[in-house]
């Protein structure tokens, strides 16, 4: 993965609570899982789940079986990279072709730091908390 290195900002690092309603995930993946379209969007989503699965909190929340995670990362060092960035760079944006550090990479920047998350999956969410 190629980073953009024509202009220099100012270091920063963001910390989100991201989330899941693990029933309306399971749903969505089983409602999408078949689409061929959808194959990409379906991978992130498994590999969220399981990531929130094997390293978030559960919480019981209005009778909802809630993950939970606390992920920091900073903005500008390449752990968090949009599909613009990824373009700009000529680089793969599909995320049916990328291995598992770019997948993350592409979940924080793409999802995460842009709000993308809900917009695009299901019974996920992400909430900022920090900044500095």
């Amino acid at each position: 993965m190629k980073l953009r290195t024509d202009f220099v900002t100012n270091s920063s690092s963001v910390s989100y609570i991201v989330t899941m309603n693990l029933n309306i995930v399971n749903c969505f993946l089983d409602n999408f899982r078949e689409f061929k379209n959808m194959k990409g969007t379906i991978r992130i989503a498994e590999a969220l789940k399981n990531y929130l699965l094997e390293n978030g909190t559960v919480s019981y929340l209005h009778e909802h079986e809630i993950y939970s995670c606390l992920m920091q990362f900073n903005d500008d060092d390449g752990s968090a990279v949009s599909k613009e960035i990824l373009e700009m760079n000529g680089d793969n944006t599909d995320p049916l072709k990328m291995n598992e550090a770019d997948l993350f990479a592409y979940i924080k920047g793409e999802l995460i730091l842009n709000r993308n998350i809900s917009d695009l999956l299901n019974g996920f969410g992400a909430t900022q908390v920090e900044q500095y």
